[in-house]
């Protein structure tokens, strides 16, 4: 099935790291199709953007593009970098809008219209999802996407490792990590480059994980990735968050994976993956964080 992924990007150049991300994780994205979006303030007219250099199937003829365009160079760029991987270009769509209810909700509302595969943010966007991650409810978010009917994963991209392999699958029992569970095993089902590991966290003893790995694993099987490249881990730690950073620190894995929703505390109050989402956020380095709601 042909994969289609947003990638949203700055005026900035140099702050196109979720591209650079696609460009290296896969072995090959020549069969892949993707959009790089924009978000031009709404109170700033000057930077609404012009025609953007594109070819269509009909015409070889290219548009011309004004000089003080400020977020002209970073789109150039980025499919530069995606056409040096051998994208066709016609695999390539450039969406610019205008603000309207906030770069957060914006994106969102993009992901429910477009069915992308993922949502593939750099580190500024991402600095938007912390801030929300972060508010006194974390609920806030979720309801967000439910309201805006969006279920695609969210690939957050600080200034990743090319040289990384392999993805770190944080498991909880949860229906939010399988959902995990089965996006990463879509996604590598024929990225045998990579293997992945299935992570508990244990902070409870009377809690017998079995059952979750044997789940992961089958979900993991059903994509077709192979017994050989599926590992098992249970490591004890009393942060979720801080254990999973000294792992993924450890084996530089390329990708951490976990669900949004995750399992209620033992207190019932509360759901552990916003506050362990939030912290991955922050503290994540050369490592691409997969949210999955």
């Amino acid at each position: 099935m042909e994969r289609h992924f947003l990638a949203t990007i700055s005026n900035e150049i140099d702050h196109l790291s979720g591209v650079r991300f696609l460009c290296t994780f896969f072995n090959t994205i020549s069969n892949k199709r993707f959009t790089i979006f924009h978000i031009y303030p709404k109170d700033n007219p000057q930077k609404a953007p012009p025609s953007f250099p594109e070819k269509s199937e009909s015409s070889d003829e290219t548009a011309t593009v004004s000089t003080d365009f400020d977020p002209r160079l970073s789109i150039q760029k980025a499919q530069q970098l995606l056409t040096d991987r051998s994208v066709p270009p016609e695999n390539i769509v450039i969406k610019t809008v205008p603000e309207k209810a906030g770069k957060v909700k914006d994106i969102l509302a993009e992901c429910a219209q477009g069915h992308y595969d993922a949502i593939v943010l750099g580190r500024r966007a991402s600095y938007l999802l912390q801030w929300m991650f972060d508010r006194p409810s974390d609920e806030t978010f979720q309801a967000m996407i439910r309201e805006s009917s969006c279920v695609s994963p969210f690939w957050i991209c600080p200034d990743t490792d090319p040289k990384r392999r392999n993805v770190l699958l944080c498991i909880d029992g949860s229906e939010n990590c399988y959902r995990a569970v089965a996006h990463v095993g879509s996604i590598l089902a024929r990225q045998d480059q990579h293997t992945i590991t299935l992570l508990y966290v244990e902070k409870n003893l009377d809690i017998d994980c079995v059952a979750f790995f044997e789940k992961a694993t089958s979900i993991l099987l059903s994509h077709k990735i192979n017994a050989k490249r599926i590992n098992r881990s249970v490591v004890w730690g009393l942060s979720v968050s801080g254990t999973i950073l000294a792992e993924s620190a450890k084996e530089s894995y390329a990708v951490v994976a976990i669900g949004l929703g995750g399992r209620k505390n033992e207190t019932g109050g509360g759901r552990i993956a916003g506050p362990t989402a939030i912290k991955l956020i922050s503290k994540l380095e050369k490592t691409s964080l997969w949210c999955c709601p």
